[in-house]
C-alpha cells in the first residue's frame, strides 16, 4: 500500500478526493509511481530532524545523521564502494546534467585530445537535451565549447545497443576512439523498453577508448525493473530518480564512482563534497533511501508481477480486437524489455489491406476518467505538434504507426483483474474510432 500527503490509497494507486465514480485504473508506471508507505512514513519520521546538516549543534548533527544514513541505504542497494560515491541531487535530470556536462569538463581539461560525447538515438530529453548543450559556445565566454556529439543507434529489431555495430562506429571515429571522453546510454528506456547491455558496452568502450574514458547511465527506469548493481556494471556514474520507483518527487542521486573526476556545474557551498552545493532536503533523501531499499530487496517478486500482469494486458487486448476485426503491431521485442513495458499501435486493415491506425491521443482522452495510459514520453504529452518520438523513430516506427501508439506501463500494485478491464476498455474505445462498437 502506499500513501501520498496522507490521502489514501488502494493498490498503489493515488486516491482521489471522494466520489461516487471508480478509480481509474492507473497504467502510466513509466512516468511516475506513488508514494508507498514506508517512504512516507521515513519521511515523517525526520520532521524533527529540521536542522541544517552542515551545523555542529545537536540539530544539525541530528540532521546530518539522517542524511548520511540515507546515503549508506542507497549506497548498500546499489552495491556502490562507499556511501561517499552517492551524490544528492533535486532529480534524475539534474543528475544526468551533472554527470554528462560534470564529467566530460573534466576529462576535456584534463586532456584536450578528448573532445567526443557520444549517445544513442533512444536518450530521454533529461539526457539528449544535455549533450545538445554541450556544443553550443560558452555563454560567458563567447567561445565554442571544442567538443563533438554523436548519436548512436540501436538495432532496429530489439530497440537496443549493438556492441558489434558500436565497435565498429567506434574504430570509424575521425581521430579515432581515443578521442572520445563520455558515453552515456541509457540502462532502460522509458517509452519501448529497451533493456541495454551496459557492462558489455563499457567492457567495450574502456578497451577502445581508454580507462579516461567516463561511461554514464541513466538508471531512472530499470531501478526496482531489472537489477542494478554498480559493482556489476561497472559504470563511472548512473543517475537515480525517486519517483520513479514510489520515492518522492524532487529529489534523486549521482553514482560516481571512486576516483572518477567530476567538475562541479553549479556554484555554492561545499554541500556533498563540494560536487552539488545547497542545503541537503534530509526529508526527500529519507523517502527516497527507504522506497529504493525497498524495489532492490523485493525487485523478484515484484518483476514478476508486474510481468503477469504486462502479459495478461496485452493477451486480452490481443483477444478483444480479434472480436472487433482489428490488430496491433508491437513496437519493440518484449524479450528484451523492462518487465513492466508494453509499446503497441492499434489498427484495423482498410479493404486494400492498408493498416489505418487509431488516434492514441484521441483514445487517451476518451477514456481519461477509466484507464490512465500514455500516447509516448510524458514529457512529450503536452506538445501540440504532432511528430514521432526519438526512440519510435529508431526502430523504425512511421508517423502514422506512432499516431497510434500506446505506452502502457503496470505497477507492483497493479492487479489481473485491472489490466483484463483495462483491455477491454481500451479495444471498446478504439472500436470506435472506426465505427465498430
Amino acid at each position: 500500500m502506499c500513501n501520498v500527503e496522507g490521502l489514501p490509497l488502494r493498490q498503489g494507486k493515488p486516491r482521489p478526493l471522494p466520489s461516487t465514480d471508480p478509480l481509474p485504473i492507473y497504467l502510466d508506471y513509466n512516468a511516475t509511481t506513488p508514494l508507498c508507505d514506508e517512504a512516507w512514513e521515513a519521511m515523517v519520521s525526520v520532521r524533527s530532524s529540521w536542522g541544517n546538516p552542515s551545523s555542529s549543534h545537536p540539530y544539525g548533527l541530528a540532521a546530518k545523521f539522517a542524511l548520511e544514513e540515507a546515503r549508506r541505504k542507497i549506497s548498500d542497494a546499489i552495491h556502490a564502494e562507499t556511501p561517499e560515491s552517492i551524490v544528492f541531487t533535486s532529480g534524475g535530470t539534474e543528475a544526468n546534467n551533472l554527470a554528462i556536462i560534470g564529467g566530460t569538463s573534466a576529462v576535456h581539461e584534463r586532456d584536450p585530445t578528448r573532445f567526443r560525447v557520444i549517445a544513442t538515438t533512444v536518450e530521454h530529453p533529461a539526457v539528449e537535451e544535455v549533450v545538445k548543450f554541450l556544443q553550443l559556445p560558452n555563454p560567458l565566454q563567447k567561445e565554442e565549447s571544442g567538443l563533438v556529439t554523436h548519436r548512436f543507434p540501436v538495432d532496429v529489431t530489439t530497440g537496443c545497443v549493438n556492441p558489434d555495430q558500436w565497435r565498429q562506429l567506434l574504430l570509424q571515429l575521425p581521430g579515432g576512439p581515443r578521442s572520445v571522453a563520455l558515453v552515456s546510454v541509457m540502462h532502460a528506456n522509458n517509452e519501448i523498453g529497451s533493456v541495454n547491455p551496459i557492462r558489455e558496452l563499457v567492457q567495450l568502450v574502456k578497451e577502445l577508448c581508454g580507462a579516461e574514458v567516463l561511461f554514464h547511465t541513466d538508471a531512472a527506469q530499470s531501478i526496482g525493473k531489472v537489477p542494478v548493481d554498480v559493482s556489476s556494471l561497472r559504470v563511472d556514474f548512473l543517475s537515480i530518480c525517486s519517483h520513479k520507483f514510489y520515492g518522492p518527487k524532487g529529489v534523486g542521486a549521482l553514482y560516481v564512482r571512486e576516483g572518477v573526476p567530476l567538475q562541479n556545474i553549479l556554484f555554492g557551498a561545499g554541500h556533498e563534497r563540494g560536487i552539488r552545493p545547497g542545503t541537503e532536503n534530509v526529508m526527500q533523501v529519507t523517502g527516497m533511501a527507504v522506497a529504493l531499499h525497498i524495489a532492490c530487496n523485493n525487485l523478484s517478486e515484484n518483476a514478476n508481477r508486474m510481468q503477469a500482469t504486462r502479459d495478461e494486458l496485452l493477451h486480452v487486448i490481443e483477444e478483444e480486437l480479434v472480436k472487433v476485426g482489428m490488430r496491433y503491431v508491437a513496437n519493440s521485442d518484449i524479450r528484451y524489455s523492462l518487465p513492466n513495458t508494453l509499446n503497441i499501435a492499434l489498427y484495423k486493415e482498410d479493404r486494400a489491406g492498408h493498416p489505418r491506425y487509431i488516434s492514441a491521443q484521441r483514445l487517451i482522452y476518451s477514456v481519461g476518467n477509466q484507464v490512465c495510459m500514455s500516447a509516448g514520453s510524458a514529457c512529450h504529452s503536452s506538445a501540440q505538434e504532432v511528430e514521432v518520438s526519438t526512440p519510435l523513430k529508431s526502430v523504425g516506427v512511421d508517423l502514422p504507426r506512432a499516431i497510434g501508439t500506446l505506452r502502457l506501463s503496470t505497477g507492483r500494485g497493479t492487479s489481473v483483474e485491472e489490466v483484463r478491464r483495462a483491455a477491454r476498455i481500451i479495444v471498446r474505445h478504439a472500436a470506435q474510432q472506426f465505427g465498430d462498437v
